[in-house]
């Protein structure tokens, strides 16, 4: 008899710690942990800790995309912008002189490197070769430092320039309007560091 009020009031008492876990699963919203589960509740919980951290490290990271992406979007409209902004500045008949003259530059710089070419892969003479080789590449530098030179120089406020580098000299066209003696040394020490050209060699004139 006593045997059986003690297996009557064991039942009892796992009903109620059944009870009691499945309630607080339910207000918790936390899975309850296995009987069979061997390990430690402590260890249990610093799981659970470090899943929610792993959580939260991913909504960072999705937040720090969109911030980027965000950051990337209005960098392409500023340059947009910018780029409105000097075509509106120019004049129609600025905006046809630039075009017209840089494509003529790019015309006859391409003449000249199709002719060196030529000369490279068809003579016989070694020593035109290398004539040639020095020069394709002295007009290779050359038309990297007027890029340089005019990507430079519209970062100083000049709307559009056009730079022409020919036997030590230098040549720099810029729209009219921004030019005086303040700017016009500021391009000139702008071409002095790209391409080394002296002072007394660089012409700044507006059009």
């Amino acid at each position: 008899m006593t045997f059986g009020k003690r297996q009557l009031m064991i039942a009892a008492m796992v009903a109620a710690l059944g009870t009691a876990v499945y309630l607080n699963w339910q207000f918790s919203g936390v899975e309850p942990v296995s009987v069979t589960d061997s390990r430690p509740a402590e260890s249990v919980s610093k799981q659970l800790g470090q899943t929610t951290y792993v959580n939260t490290e991913v909504s960072g990271a999705k937040s720090e995309k969109s911030d980027v992406s965000k950051s990337e979007t209005s960098k392409k409209e500023k340059v947009k912008e910018t780029v409105q902004e000097v075509s509106s500045i120019l004049t129609k008949e600025q905006q046809e002189y630039f075009s017209s003259e840089r494509a003529k530059r790019t015309q006859s710089q391409d003449k000249a490197q199709e002719a060196l070419s030529d000369i490279i892969e068809g003579s016989t003479s070694e020593t035109a070769k290398k004539d040639a080789l020095k020069i394709a590449e002295k007009l290779a530098n050359t038309i990297k430092a007027e890029g340089d030179i005019e990507a430079e120089i519209r970062t100083k406020g000049f709307s559009e320039c056009l730079v022409s580098i020919n036997n030590g000299n230098c040549t720099v066209i810029v729209a009219k309007g921004n030019l005086n003696e303040a700017t016009a040394l500021t391009v000139k020490d702008i071409v002095n560091r790209q391409a080394g050209i002296e002072f007394d060699k660089i012409t700044v004139t507006e059009i």
